[in-house]
């Protein structure tokens, strides 16, 4: 289980940045171009995909048909027009076992969802798993009680009013998946039965050796069909495991706030798709107490690993007082979601974007802001066809490596092939300065001008693509975390790296200080993010950057505005294209580069009119 918070199936698509948490978030995203369960058709997103995925469901029912075949674990793969996978394992659950499950789908992304499983614990109330839900809004979510078999119409939708994390989750610096629970307030209550979650006085019914279910949709394996989810409720009984055990086989990420089960042989476990599904132990007594939610692990049932939960009991009076308050939407405070800190040397290289988060929670900046404007424009709207090419990590992925670390490596040869590439086809690298000049004052562009950016600042950027950059004559730009440099992350980037580059003729930009989204934020967000990565750049280089990348391409009208009030000059997007005009220059669009780019592929997507 590798942090998979937002797990993309992206076939023919441009893989959106993701939302991820270290070691890997067993959450899955699917998109509307692979077969995945049919959307809630009465939520605004899941209506415009529902048709979509009716054939491929309706195809993959008439095969299983055909196949004799059931959803069980050792059943045969289905076609790659119907779903398949569950989690590892386990076997098809009755229909009619666990009344209380949720399906949660969060349509944060075009033509796409992000899925996550939950547990309804009040009538008005789901807990699930805080990393499923980062930059997601209320109104983006479809919540379905009850269901079985997804995209049967079966159970009760309902939709989101608030989404809840638990306030320290994204703020401990200590232990990297702390805190990963959340709650979601149904705009309705939920006529079903709940789940009881397990209290501090009844921590015996969750001992060590004690055999616990999981219930989820999940992957069949940590590379099932790229994470395509299971089409009936799946379970599997896994032991609880010692937190001593539990620390020797995952690490220091482990401390009392996080249970673990599984078996050391492997071959059972939650996977892909059931971050946020419940782990049950019996009550005694008939009935079930909730005691963890899956969260994380390495792989998905690998040997010598368990799957990682975080433990209910530790967080019971919190969920208590939540679940026991209903407030009047006026009564409620804003809904504020942070990207979680997370970081680990293991499992944080199978990732495109493992990031620590906040040291401290932000304080309002009271310093007035002193624009800088860019180039002051001479009064003419101009267009220019400036490709920007998109990179992220220079190094061949580890074994291993998950679907976003794989996307997301363009390994050094097949850089230096993208390089080669443009020098013979008669590219001439160019700046966002020379750009942003050029649209506001028609200062000159060479004949086939491009841009080259790397997103985050990683420390392969520096050993790997710094050198081939330096080798062909041609500049860059580098959009880094200024938090993570601060805290001298491996992953990342040093100062003196930072510094060696901008002295070779390299320009170090910002994505913000701790890679957190920048929508829906307040203004006083806004401006730490803006001035406090600014400052320390200019602190640490002597130059003030001009340029922001958003993280996981997340902005709006009050990030553009705050941005260019603090000196900003423009900002880039992951939105596809290659045109720009003077009146854009804060949504720059760009080429995303794949570790399946080939040099003939880099010559099509710059010939491309957009």
């Amino acid at each position: 289980m590798l942090v998979l918070a937002l797990l993309h199936l992206f076939n023919q698509i441009l893989l959106q940045e993701p939302a991820v948490s270290a070691g890997e978030p067993r959450s899955a995203q699917a998109s509307t171009l692979e077969a995945t369960p049919t959307p809630d058709s009465d939520s605004p997103k899941g209506a415009e995909i529902a048709a979509t995925l009716e054939a491929a469901i309706k195809a993959n029912a008439e095969e299983t048909a055909q196949a004799g075949v059931t959803n069980g674990a050792t059943a045969t793969p289905l076609p790659s027009a119907g779903l398949q996978g569950q989690i590892v394992g386990g076997e098809t659950a009755a229909s009619d076992a666990w009344p209380w499950i949720v399906a949660i789908r969060a349509f944060t992304e075009p033509d796409s969802y992000t899925f996550c499983g939950g547990s309804l614990v009040a009538p008005s109330w789901v807990l699930t798993a805080a990393h499923c839900f980062v930059n997601a809004a209320p109104e983006q979510l479809t919540v379905t009680v009850g269901v079985h078999r997804l995209g049967s119409g079966q159970g009760h939708r309902f939709e989101v009013d608030r989404i809840l994390l638990h306030p320290s989750y994204g703020y401990d610096f200590a232990h990297d998946f702390a805190h990963d629970l959340a709650l979601l307030h149904l705009a309705q209550p939920a006529e079903a039965e709940q789940v009881a979650f397990l209290s501090p006085e009844d921590l015996d019914l969750a001992a060590p050796g004690t055999l616990s279910t999981v219930i989820g949709w999940g992957a069949l394996s940590e590379d099932s069909a790229e994470g395509l989810l299971s089409y009936d409720l799946q379970q599997v009984e896994l032991p609880i495991v010692s937190e001593d055990d539990c620390i020797d086989a995952m690490g220091r990420m482990i401390n009392e706030n996080l249970l673990c089960a599984g078996y050391s042989k492997g071959g059972k476990d939650a996977c892909h798709g059931d971050s946020g599904s419940p782990l049950v132990v019996a009550d005694g007594e008939g009935g079930w107490q909730l005691a963890g939610i899956v969260s994380f692990g390495i792989g998905c049932a690998r040997p010598e690993f368990y799957g990682v939960y975080t433990r209910v009991s530790q967080y019971h009076d919190w969920i208590l007082a939540q679940t026991s308050e209903e407030e009047t939407a006026e009564e409620r405070e804003p809904t504020v979601i942070m990207l979680p800190a997370v970081f680990n040397s293991e499992a944080v290289l199978r990732l495109p974007g493992i990031h620590n988060g906040l040291q401290s929670t932000p304080t309002p900046q009271t310093r007035t802001i002193v624009a800088q404007p860019a180039p002051v424009p001479d009064g003419l709207i101009r267009r220019a066809r400036v490709p920007v090419l998109m990179y992220h990590y220079v190094s061949v992925p580890p074994p291993g490596a998950d679907i976003y670390r794989r996307d997301l490596s363009v390994a050094p040869d097949l850089f230096r092939s993208h390089l080669q590439t443009l020098a013979d086809a008669g590219y001439t690298t160019v700046s966002m300065y020379d750009l942003v000049e050029h649209l506001n004052q028609g200062a000159p562009l060479p004949e086939k001008p491009i841009i080259l950016t790397f997103d985050d600042g990683y420390r392969d950027n520096y050993q790997n693509a710094f050198p081939l950059l330096q080798e062909f004559g041609m500049t860059a730009m580098f959009f880094v975390v200024t938090d993570y440099i601060d805290a001298q992350n491996p992953v990342y980037m040093s100062w003196d790296m930072a510094r060696e580059m901008q002295a070779a003729g390299m320009f170090i930009e910002s994505h913000g200080r701790n890679h957190a989204s920048l929508r829906n934020r307040t203004d006083s967000y806004l401006v730490w993010q803006a001035l406090g990565s600014a400052e320390t750049i200019e602190y640490e280089l002597g130059v003030r950057p001009r340029f922001v990348s958003y993280p996981f391409g997340r902005y709006d009208n009050s990030t553009i505005r705050v941005f260019e009030s603090a000196g900003y000059w423009g900002g880039v997007t992951i939105e596809g294209g290659a045109t720009h005009t003077t009146g854009n220059l804060f949504q720059l669009k760009r080429v995303r580069m794949r570790g399946t780019t080939s040099p003939a592929e880099l010559l099509r997507l710059l010939s491309l009119n957009w």
